[in-house]
């Protein structure tokens, strides 16, 4: 089969399992959940082997497509045709012989993905020997029950798409699985990324890229490519708005300061983290409108694991805080960026994502709904509504951000405006979100650089009132 001529080589994972438990059900894998990925990677010169859990012909899942013009193109390749009836065994299978893994869907991966030992094998040498790995829509099932050599599970703490429970119950399937992928991913830790039933959608963390759906299917292709290319590049190094030539050219002393203590020394300070710094630099370059650094800083974020799906949730978030025309400024700005690195809507926060316990993400709210129905409300009827049911009934919600990182962006926001008034309310719920003493120290050491010393000052004295008040 092999149509890629490039020096890259990703093996795809398929099913054995052709019944669907006790039920006499026929299944297997989905056609276009191997033939749609398959085609972006052999466009780019990907060479492509395939294996399956028991190894020799792979079984269909009977859903086959093939009015599909990839299908039918695949279909009527002799070199697929015969490489999907002799796939390796994924026992004898090396992961150094290859750049990613890629586990396709169809139901019949619930029963024989979870636990197969050589998939529990292989998903940890690929990952932790810093390669790729892939699933979508069903094949996330492989993943459920992978550990790292540290014993945590590869999947805890990451973002991560599969087949929704509301998908599987519109193919009448939520009885007939042994499990629901959503909720097994969930309990081993999993930030799952939900869409609308039937959506594009995929989620890439580090090295991880998963997908929804067959409909995601060629979106997860497009992101391995890209992938595998920033792999073998290395990541883009962001360029500034100004080189350290042009600042030295009319201020030797301020280009010194940058160069020695802001990006020397503040930038490697250990007590914040670069993730973390990037979503305060950010969320003061919004919050003040300075689209000339924006750049340099978006590429810095996504070089310091930022997903894209973080920067559109901190620009949205941020323009209930600093302004609408201040987010669209960042998305001008943002939409380059983004296609130059090749994100697609596919790797975006749903419109209609999965919602926050709204205990957990806006813990003692009923002090702010107090307040805005004794001051606010006599006033204004349309800014209590938009407060009640938009900002804190959906906004501060969305599970495309963190309630630990939206409090970051919110109070950098808030701090890099100067607005110190109800600071300390938003500090509050950040010590709430997780945020110590400690690390909101660095984030005001972050900030003098970019908002400036006196913004600083004034909430230096409010943040320190929090943190005295907790230890009373």
């Amino acid at each position: 089969m092999n149509k890629g001529k490039g020096s890259k080589k990703v093996l795809f994972v398929v099913t054995s399992n052709n019944v669907k438990g006790a039920t006499g059900i026929p299944t297997g894998f989905n056609l276009s959940e191997v033939t749609h990925p398959l085609e972006k990677l052999e466009e780019s010169g990907v060479v492509v082997d395939i294996a399956s859990i028991k190894g020799g012909e792979a079984p269909l899942d009977g859903l086959e497509d093939f009015n599909d013009p990839i299908n039918a193109k695949y279909w009527a390749d002799a070199d697929f045709r015969k490489a999907i009836a002799n796939t390796l065994k994924l026992d004898d299978v090396k992961a150094s012989n290859y750049d990613a893994i890629f586990f396709a869907g169809g139901h019949g991966t619930m029963w024989d993905f979870p636990d197969s030992p050589a998939v529990l094998k292989l998903v940890p040498e690929f990952y932790e020997s810093g390669k790729i790995v892939s699933a979508v829509c069903h094949g996330p099932a492989s993943l459920v029950n992978v550990k790292l050599s540290d014993g945590s599970y590869l999947i805890s703490g990451k973002n991560v798409a599969a087949f929704t429970n509301g998908e599987e119950e519109e193919v009448q399937s939520t009885n007939v699985v042994p499990f629901l992928l959503e909720d097994a991913l969930i309990k081993h830790g999993a930030n799952y990324k939900h869409a609308p039933n039937w959506n594009d959608n995929i989620a890439i963390d580090e090295r991880l890229i998963t997908g929804q759906n067959p409909q995601s299917a060629a979106s997860v292709g497009k992101a391995i490519v890209k992938m595998l290319k920033i792999n073998s590049a290395g990541a883009t190094t962001p360029k500034p708005a100004f080189s350290s030539a042009d600042v030295s050219s009319v201020s030797p002393a301020l280009g010194k300061y940058i160069a020695e203590k802001l990006v020397g020394e503040v930038w490697e300070r250990p007590w914040l983290s670069r993730h973390d710094r990037c979503i305060v630099t950010l969320s003061c370059l919004i919050a003040r409108n300075q689209t000339n650094a924006m750049p340099h800083y978006f590429i810095k974020a996504l070089n310091n694991g930022i997903t894209p799906g973080e920067i559109s949730e901190i620009i949205t978030h941020l323009a209930f805080y600093s302004g609408v025309p201040n987010a669209m400024a960042a998305i001008a700005v943002a939409k380059d960026v983004f296609a130059n690195h090749g994100i697609s809507q596919a790797e975006l926060p749903s419109t209609d994502p999965l919602m926050l316990n709204k205990n957990e993400a806006l813990p003692g709210d009923e002090n702010r709904v107090t307040f805005i129905q004794q001051n606010i409300a006599p006033i204004s009827v349309g800014f209590t509504k938009y407060t009640n049911e938009l900002l804190y009934g959906e906004v501060w919600l969305r599970s495309g951000l963190s309630s630990r990182s939206r409090s970051l962006a919110t109070v950098c926001a808030m701090i890099a405006a100067g607005d110190t008034q109800f600071l300390g309310l938003y500090m509050a719920r950040a010590v709430e979100h997780g945020i110590t003493r400690q690390e909101m120290g660095e984030v005001l050491t972050q900030l003098a650089f970019y908002a400036g010393w006196p913004k600083l000052i004034a909430a230096s004295l409010v943040v320190k009132e929090v943190y005295d008040g907790q230890k009373k």
